[in-house]
């Protein structure tokens, strides 16, 4: 009878064990899995990368909250803080906050959210809303809450303000200078050579101003609206 009990002690014994065990080489290795992942975080604070998909510091998956300076372009989720560039395709799946530059300016910088802050690139395209300023040979923007400097500027719908030799803004504007302006309404000034929009609410001065409200629909040197 003792035989037996002493046995069924040892059996159950063995059993608490072998079931305790597994327990705590999953907590070594979930602590193993932490620091490794804190690890990450501190190194997606700064980012060196060759070319989209192929960087040091972080993937293309990752975000960048300090610096990152990309050769042949690059690609990541959002990013704060300064972002270098040479030539290539610099893409932010997300938002950026921060300053943008373009040492050599032969790149597209696309930014899918919205941009706080801002860049000096070849071609910026920024899928959501400006806050802050973009220079650049192209401009293509959502919406403008700031200014866009460039050759050309198209932005989709409300710009604060835009600079270029053709500036075509599809919502409204506050003040447009240009050889060439064109947008929906005009809260505030156009000059240029030619303006033109439908909803004038201020003063075009240019060489040829239309109006769809002016004074008159088309008149040389000044227009505004017709009535206060």
């Amino acid at each position: 009878m003792k035989k037996m009990l002493l046995g069924t002690m040892l059996v159950l014994g063995a059993a608490v064990y072998a079931k305790s065990a597994p327990v705590e080489e999953i907590v070594v290795e979930e602590t193993i899995v932490d620091v490794i992942q804190i690890k990450e975080v501190i190194e997606k604070n700064v980012q060196l990368s060759i070319f989209p998909g192929l960087s040091l510091g972080a993937s293309k998956e990752d975000s960048i909250s300090k610096f990152s300076f990309n050769l042949l372009g690059a690609t990541n989720n959002n990013v704060t803080g300064l972002d270098l560039s040479l030539v290539g395709i610099r893409t932010v799946e997300g938002n950026f906050k921060g300053q943008h530059l373009s040492l050599i300016p032969i790149e597209k910088f696309t930014v899918k959210g919205d941009l706080n802050g801002g860049s000096f690139s070849l071609w910026n395209d920024v899928e959501g809303t400006v806050n802050g300023s973009v220079f650049g040979l192209v401009n293509t923007i959502n919406d403008a809450n700031g200014g866009a400097g460039g050759l050309v500027n198209l932005v989709k719908g409300n710009a604060t303000s835009t600079f270029g030799l053709v500036s075509i803004v599809d919502g409204t504007v506050n003040k447009q200078f240009g050889f060439i302006n064109r947008a929906e309404s005009v809260s505030g000034v156009q000059f240029g050579l030619i303006n033109s929009t439908r909803n004038l609410d201020g003063v075009q001065i240019g060489l040829v101003n239309h109006a769809t409200n002016g004074v008159l629909p088309v008149l040389p040197l000044v227009n505004f609206r017709k009535t206060f």
